[in-house]
């Protein structure tokens, strides 16, 4: 498998940098085919047979067609913002995704990079930033946001300077800001930006500029074009792929199934398994959280290539388990324990007693977490199941050009703008993706909406945590925490007023994860802040508090845990560890809130660093984790019983 490279990108403000990470899974090259006006998989066309003209992508360079519903989104911006879109029309258009605050897509046509896809979570719109390629384009058709220049402006260095006024020939009778402007500068285009000066007046930037001309082409291909210049690369990925297959299944004796979820990739699997086996069994696992439009179509795909479908379902009680557990999150994933892994594990249990052989669609483009897949490997929980990815290394593009060079037709949901099609409200999706359900899926958004201001209103939380997509972490990325410093967003999650213990967790590797996690909600007393919660846990390892944020993380020889203010707690560790971790969290955390202040801790400890006032509290220079100080501690043993009782 090819090595992972991780990249980090710039981004147009300073107070930004180092927030918005990317990676590369190894080479990902694509090339253009000028006399076709088509994209290559390879560097040669085997239509016309010309060699293709590198495209540059940035990484992690997943590229992908774009949808009946992006082309249409497209379409309505471009004319929004500069008076014409009929250039799109009829033409093959590429979007390859890239870091960002939320949705983040390169525009690509004819093989140039003329505009950037981005969705402002702030707004709830989606909005283009354009490129030199995208003004040289647009400048002898735009009808608005056309700004002409003196020639004399191009003496010199002037990308990122402010573009004078006595060198405008002619522009817009109004700019607003952060509006794109086409600059049109003799033989020259470029972009430029209006931004605020120090004086608060309204100016142009200059972006960038080329001399470089775009004219489009006269040939206009269809699909199946594009599918026969490529067919060769389709063949060899395929050739490639079942002989993976086919070498791993010749050495084993177990039954072979085909995890399939609808989506895109496991139907790329499909087609394979179908050329490797004569009738393999299908397993879709229906969480109850499925569009409707996937179900049916995992049901009527199966049955008109008349294949045996053994659908496994959830039990229905998610929305009363997120009152429990709150909404899931990017890294609070009990979802994907109770509505996938442990229908899953039931499931294989029963029917495959002695083990079985699973071939999935996960590739190594998706995520940091999946970058790392190997061709063959152990499900570690469900120790019997051998999971083979016979497309990981493929990218969205090749995946899809495959679906429909093997006369299939991929989910409907594509064509709508969903990028991914897994469970409607999964936190893993964009906050644009939601802004997209409401539109297609009214009733399931206002559903999950609701559930998520009830939510938000217990643990006393703006609107905006909610209407901005916050809730989808519970240990927020940078870029986010830069979005709520920016706009006054307090992001603390304030805990019940309970004085009743109670503790639900649930526990296992998540299908979406590497590692084995328990995800926890401890509802205890809160007789004490939640920052003698996190300085008691120095007790147990290294203490990192952010107090705006509500949250302590805590690293131990056995794992991982964070732990928040509202009662929420996550563990990643080895199984054993991860209950012990637990168990050692869970009883500090009630320690600290019935402490009876009777500080036989403090002379319990032999190094001074347990202190009594109104709680316990701890110095975490002195403290060396020894617990000696848990001895004839009342409050400590009170703990120890109620785990047992309710979580143990």
């Amino acid at each position: 498998m090819q090595a992972v490279k991780y990249t980090q990108l710039k981004t147009s403000h300073k107070s930004m940098q180092n927030s918005c990470k990317t990676f590369s899974p190894g080479k990902s090259e694509l090339f253009w085919c000028d006399n076709c006006s088509l994209p290559l998989l390879s560097g040669k066309c085997f239509t016309c047979n010309s060699p293709g003209r590198k495209i540059d992508l940035a990484p992690p360079g997943d590229v992908r067609l774009c949808s009946r519903a992006a082309r249409e989104l497209l379409e309505k911006l471009f004319i929004q913002d500069y008076g014409c879109a009929n250039f799109l029309e009829g033409r093959i258009i590429l979007l390859n995704k890239i870091a960002g605050l939320d949705r983040r897509d390169q525009v690509i046509l004819e093989g140039r990079h003329i505009a950037t896809l981005w969705f402002d979570v702030t707004s709830g719109c989606h909005r283009l930033d354009l490129e030199p390629f995208g003004a040289a384009l647009l400048s002898q058709r735009a009808e608005k946001s056309l700004v002409i220049c003196d020639g004399s402006i191009l003496k010199g260095h002037i990308k990122g300077k402010w573009l004078a006024p006595d060198r405008i020939i002619s522009r817009p009778s109004a700019l607003y800001e952060g509006e794109n402007v086409i600059l049109k500068i003799g033989k020259f285009s470029g972009v430029g930006v209006v931004r605020k000066r120090e004086d608060k007046s309204l100016a142009i930037r200059i972006k960038d500029v080329t001399k470089m001309p775009f004219s489009l082409g006269e040939k206009r291909p269809s699909l199946p074009d594009l599918i026969s210049a490529n067919e060769e690369e389709l063949r060899s990925l395929e050739r490639a792929a079942l002989s993976e297959v086919k070498n791993y299944l010749s050495k084993n004796r177990l039954p072979v199934n085909v995890s399939f979820s609808g989506g895109k990739d496991s139907l790329a699997c499909l087609c394979l398994a179908q050329k490797a086996l004569s009738r393999p069994e299908m397993i879709f696992i229906n969480t109850g959280l499925e569009f409707p439009e996937t179900v049916e179509y995992v049901r009527d795909l199966c049955k008109t290539q008349k294949l045996r479908l053994q659908e496994i379902r959830a039990e229905d009680s998610f929305f009363e388990q997120a009152k429990s557990f709150g909404p899931p999150a990017k890294d609070f994933r009990w979802c994907c324990k109770t509505n996938k892994l442990g229908p899953m594990t039931t499931f294989l249990k029963e029917h495959y007693p002695k083990g079985c052989v699973t071939i999935e669609g996960r590739r190594i483009y998706e995520s940091f977490n999946r970058s790392t897949i190997k061709a063959v490997e152990r499900n570690p929980y469900v120790p019997s199941q051998t999971t083979l990815a016979p497309i990981r290394s493929w990218r969205a593009l090749e995946v899809m050009l495959y679906i429909r060079w093997s006369g299939l037709q991929p989910n409907p949901l594509y064509e709508e703008d969903f990028e991914r099609i897994g469970c409607w409200l999964c936190p893993a999706s964009l906050q644009s993706e939601f802004a997209r359900l409401k539109q297609s899926h009214p009733r399931l958004y206002e559903r999950w909406t609701a559930c998520l201001q009830q939510w938000a209103e217990e643990n006393k939380l703006d609107k905006r945590y909610i209407d901005w997509g916050f809730w989808r972490w519970k240990r927020h990325p940078p870029k986010m925490l830069e979005m709520a410093r920016e706009h006054n967003l307090d992001l603390l999650m304030r805990a019940e007023e309970k004085g009743e213990v109670n503790m639900q967790a649930v526990r296992g590797r998540s299908p979406c994860g590497l590692e084995y996690s328990i995800e926890a909600t401890l509802k205890s007393p809160q007789n004490h802040p939640f920052a003698a919660v996190a300085g008691a846990l120095n007790i147990l390892g290294d203490v990192k508090y952010a107090q705006d944020l509500g949250a302590a993380v805590l690293k131990t020889e056995k794992g991982r845990a964070s732990v928040f203010a509202n009662g929420h707690i996550m563990i990643i560790a080895g199984k054993k560890e991860a209950e012990e971790l637990l168990r050692d969290v869970c009883q500090t955390i009630l320690r600290v809130q019935m402490c009876t202040r009777c500080k036989i801790c403090e002379k319990n400890c032999p190094r001074g660093a347990i202190a009594v006032a109104e709680t316990m509290t701890v110095d975490e220079k002195k403290c060396n984790h020894c617990k000696k100080c848990e001895a004839g501690c009342i409050a400590a043993d009170r703990a120890a019983k109620i785990f047992r009782e309710k979580g143990g």
